[in-house]
């Protein structure tokens, strides 16, 4: 890949942890170009279904944590993500329990559709 974005992605959140009830790492999703066309309906073709997923602005997903002690880290974490993608989203992913999968996906020219993902225990 060209763009090596995957990597680039890894490398920015490698020991980044997610603030929730339980702080959970990050990890990267390469999902191809096959599918959906936007960001929601690519989400809800790789969770299982009967799920709820909500969009997030970004605005207010990163904007949550600029308080946190890996401020600058999300900054930089958001500009990589806007550079190198389109159809940038955020989604909350909810089932029956206190897991809440999030995403930070969009299109890549050369790799598809990339982001990275964690988890919210909310109780």
């Amino acid at each position: 890949m060209p763009d090596n974005l995957p990597a680039k992605l890894t490398k920015a959140v490698d020991g980044l942890m997610y603030p929730s009830e339980s702080d959970e790492p990050f990890d990267v999703i390469q999902w191809g170009t096959a599918g959906p066309t936007n960001a929601k309906e690519q989400v809800d073709a790789h969770v299982a279904p009967g799920r709820k997923i909500e969009s997030v602005p970004l605005d207010d997903f990163f904007g949550q944590l600029t308080e946190s002690d890996d401020a600058d880290r999300y900054k930089q974490l958001r500009a990589l993500l806007e550079k190198n993608l389109t159809n940038v989203g955020a989604f909350r992913v909810a089932g029956a329990g206190a897991k809440v999968d999030v995403y930070l996906i969009g299109q890549s020219k050369a790799a598809g559709w990339v982001g990275v993902h964690t988890v919210s225990i909310e109780t």
